[in-house]
């Protein structure tokens, strides 16, 4: 065996036998206390977290980054030096961090200002994987809260909340299900100056390796039992929501925003988040399902809207974003789900708000991309899902040399279609008109690689499930003539899928 040097991996790998359903090998696994995280986006592959061996936590200009395993131990320290002006202090295997505020004075240096997102970086780029075959051998995965716009901007204070606006792990032992259903175990092993370190640290990953076949063959998917029958409360229930889409119109007249996404969230009991889950993935084929534990509270969900993605593209790397604005919802027949689809098509408001998305993600995507390579690839197609049917475009670019999937989180996130236009105004009127923390609301869940790719979902159609309490947030756009009545009703049809998961009504 090569020997290997610090800040190298190594990775074992083992195919699987048989086909294997994604969320159904995660809900055995994860019935055993074996899987943490779960990201799967259609007819594209699923990664299952097992093991991790760091992970990473940012609040604002506050990160925390901790080694969880042996391995996380040995690659702590080049994710450290990547960041080591920035280190505010030590506690045992974790690393406090204290990022500067301060409001840079151009474009270029607000893309590469210091900020926590910069760990996330190192997640995957401070380190040198030896195995280039593999395209997950080095893979961070996690979440992207809406507030983490606090880390880049000066924002007036938010409402109070636990769950941090980055929460990421970086695998250890990673599943990785093709869409055929061929699955593959990834474990890595990471260098050491000590030779006889690193052959101890090669022998645990085998053993992990091993014992995970094994587990896998022997796991049985628990029964899932029917839905339970419980009540759902909004936080603003339809008085308090239509004034405050009363009160944005205000600002939209006043020429201070063009449009905004206000939302409210629907609380309910949830004692098993993974039953919910499989409820809902049963129930709503979306383009990305998704299920993460963090140390503050579980997410699911099942977005049809993806948020950021970051490609190889011949010698460089693509980016893309897909907005998704106009809602309608299905119908009980085909008939009635074309009529219904030609009114959303032919609704002058819902086409003047996607097309003003449409140019609030070109000019994002503008900003990290390559002049003159920014193309919008697809333009208002209809999309259908369980319960709503969505107006999506596709915007596209080329990351010029020396920018980055980061560099597309800092232009690209958080979403208009999740915001409003312009993005700033409308979260500051945002954090005015909601009582609670959006949390992962509005942001983005999924992963990147070593290799430079990302694919991340927006966080809608979702639930935060913290001490048995899920929360589930839906928004509406509004424009200068939207009713308010009809954007309360849309927030409800949005939830309508998670809570009937959950066994409430919304």
């Amino acid at each position: 065996m090569r020997a290997l040097g610090p800040g190298q991996t190594r990775l074992l790998s083992r195919r699987l036998p048989g086909a294997h359903d994604p969320v159904a090998l995660f809900a055995a696994l994860h019935g055993e206390g074996r899987a943490r995280a779960l990201f799967r986006r259609t007819g594209e592959r699923a990664l299952i977290l097992v093991d991790s061996a760091i992970e990473l936590e940012a609040t604002a200009r506050a990160a925390r980054l901790e080694a969880v395993s042996e391995n996380g131990r040995v690659l702590l320290e080049p994710f450290v030096a990547a960041c080591s002006d920035y280190v505010e202090g030590r506690d045992g295997d974790a690393v406090r961090f204290a990022f500067p505020s301060g409001e840079p004075d151009s474009e270029a240096e607000r893309l590469e200002a210091p900020t926590p997102l910069d760990l996330l970086r190192a997640m995957t780029g401070a380190i040198h994987a030896t195995d280039r075959d593999e395209p997950f051998a080095l893979a961070a995965l996690g979440i992207i809260g809406f507030d983490h716009v606090d880390m880049l901007e000066t924002l007036p204070a938010r409402p109070d909340g636990r769950f941090p606006d980055l929460a990421f792990a970086l695998a250890e032992t990673l599943v990785v299900v093709e869409p055929s259903g061929a699955a593959r175990i990834l474990s890595l092993a990471a260098g050491h100056e000590e030779p006889d370190e690193e052959h101890r640290l090669y022998h645990l990953a085998s053993e992990r390796l091993a014992k995970l076949a094994a587990r896998i063959e022997q796991a049985r998917l628990p029964a899932l039992a029917d839905a339970p029958s419980i009540e759902a409360s909004p936080d603003l229930d339809d008085a308090a929501f239509e004034a405050a889409v009363i009160r944005l119109k205000e600002n939209i007249a006043a020429g201070d925003i063009f449009q905004v996404v206000p939302s409210r969230a629907f609380a309910a009991p949830c004692s098993d988040p993974l039953a919910a889950f499989r409820r809902l993935v049963a129930a709503d084929p979306s383009a990305y399902h998704f299920f993460v534990e963090t140390r503050a509270g579980t997410l699911f969900g099942a977005s049809p809207e993806n948020a950021v993605e970051v490609r190889r593209d011949g010698d460089g790397l693509a980016v893309s974003v897909s907005p998704i604005a106009g809602t309608r919802p299905r119908g009980r027949t085909d008939d009635e789900d074309d009529r219904l689809e030609a009114d959303l098509r032919l609704d002058a408001k819902e086409v003047a708000e996607h097309l003003m998305l449409v140019d609030l993600a070109r000019n994002d995507v503008a900003r990290v991309s390559q002049a003159g390579s920014r193309r919008v690839t697809s333009l208002m197609r209809v999309e259908r899902f369980a319960k709503v049917m969505h107006i999506v475009s596709t915007v596209e670019g080329r990351l010029p040399e020396g920018r980055d999937a980061v560099h597309a989180i800092r232009t690209c996130l958080n979403v208009g279609t999740l915001s409003g236009a312009p993005k700033l105004r409308a979260i500051e009127l945002i954090r005015e008109v909601e009582t609670q923390p959006r949390g992962p609301y509005g942001g983005a869940v999924g992963y990147l690689t070593g290799r430079g790719e990302m694919d991340s979902a927006v966080v809608i159609r979702s639930a935060l499930v913290e001490d048995g309490v899920a929360r589930v947030r839906a928004g509406a756009g509004v424009v200068a003539d939207s009713d308010p009545a009809s954007e309360a009703a849309e927030t409800r049809a949005k939830a309508s899928a998670i809570l009937t998961a959950l066994g409430a009504a919304a």
